[in-house]
């Protein structure tokens, strides 16, 4: 096989960027009114008297407070239908479930630095009450800390007083944000994702599906002995694009770990055109697969260029270090591939997905055999 398969650079459309500026506009309204209110109030201008200029650093970790609160809610709301902890990401901390305990890492990506949290349902429970309760934690502990950091501008004095009232005005406005139904970048928010869950029907199905699907490689079960049943029914998805990516994307390691190079091409050449369907901080999980399959085609230049849109995000470390090593390798690089084979094989133990790591392992041996 050598035949190149094109990328085309896809715009936001329309209607995206007019969410988007909504959401903008909206935010800064807000922010407006609480900045306007506070300047124009005495008791106000008051509380902020005591601010100098340190108090500017204090800023960025009650920012990061919000967030994590915000993350954290949603976790909690799962646990308290029996999910378990898989993903929890805030500002550039990132920790992960892995078969060895919580890992954690820097990650320095615009697309995350908002906040990501994910918990895995426990597949002997119905999946719509584990889906609500996790989506509606988030912007219910926004606004209960809402509630707290306006209690606290009102009974505290000075410093703890202005605090309180940053605080209750930012969560507030996240938890409007963010409760507010529309898809932007990828993502849908808090409150169009509890809407497709109250509504039922085939979203519902979509997610059963995929969640039976990444139970099973989390637990051992490597993509060519998933239920392939299951995989080609995900490959008929067409209402939300996220899931549509992630549906081809099993059907694409499935194939990868077959050997069978006719779907893992048809995979990759449908993956090459809906990429963007995939948001910032996560797309770079894919671009790292299509730079190893232009490895495999001998297409170094188109395997540079998906390289370079692979930096941060949230990506498996031995898989990013075999990509690396694959390209070093095309390159007639040996010293260096084998630098990064070392590396991956040591990250393996780190990744949440244990049915992967076992291909990882194979590509990884399959490398060094031709060192």
């Amino acid at each position: 096989m050598n035949a190149k398969i094109k990328t085309e650079k896809k715009s936001l459309p329309a209607k995206a960027i007019l969410l988007i500026l909504f959401q903008a506009l909206l935010g800064g309204a807000l922010g407006y009114w609480l900045a306007h209110s506070a300047a124009n109030s005495p008791y106000f201008r008051e509380q902020f008297k005591v601010l100098g200029t340190l108090d500017l650093l204090v800023l960025p970790l009650l920012v990061l407070l919000v967030l994590a609160f915000h993350e954290i809610g949603h976790l909690l709301g799962g646990f308290t239908r029996g999910m378990k902890f898989l993903l929890f990401i805030v500002g550039p901390f990132q920790f992960t479930q892995s078969p060895s305990g919580i890992r954690f890492k820097w990650v320095f990506n615009l697309g995350t630095f908002g906040g990501l949290a994910a918990a895995m349902p426990n597949p002997n429970l119905a999946l719509a009450p584990q889906l609500k309760r996790l989506i509606a934690g988030g912007p219910l502990s926004s606004l209960l800390l809402a509630i707290l950091g306006l209690l606290v501008c009102f009974v505290a004095e000075g410093r703890f007083g202005a605090y309180g009232f940053f605080v209750g005005g930012f969560s507030a406005l996240i938890f409007l944000v963010t409760a507010l139904p529309f898809r932007a970048g990828g993502f849908m928010s808090d409150g169009m994702q509890f809407i497709e869950v109250m509504r039922g029907g085939r979203a519902v199905e979509e997610r059963q599906a995929l969640t039976m699907l990444m139970a099973q490689s989390m637990s051992g079960v490597r993509p060519r002995e998933l239920d392939q049943q299951a995989i080609a029914r995900t490959l008929n998805f067409n209402g939300e694009p996220l899931r549509e990516v992630v549906a081809h994307m099993y059907a694409y390691y499935a194939a990868l770990d077959c050997k069978d190079e006719v779907i893992v091409a048809e995979q990759a050449a449908w993956l090459t055109e809906h990429v963007n369907q995939l948001p910032v901080g996560f797309r770079q999980s894919l671009t790292l697969e299509l730079a190893m399959f232009e490895c495999s085609l001998g297409n170094l230049e188109a395997a540079r260029d998906w390289m370079n849109k692979s930096k941060g995000g949230v990506v498996d470390g031995a898989r990013r270090a075999l990509a690396e090593a694959l390209l070093a390798l095309a390159g007639d690089k040996k010293a260096l591939a084998k630098t990064f084979l070392v590396k991956a094989r040591k990250l393996i133990p780190r990744g949440y997905d244990v049915g992967s790591s076992l291909l990882t392992a194979d590509q990884i041996e399959e490398a060094e055999k031709r060192l």
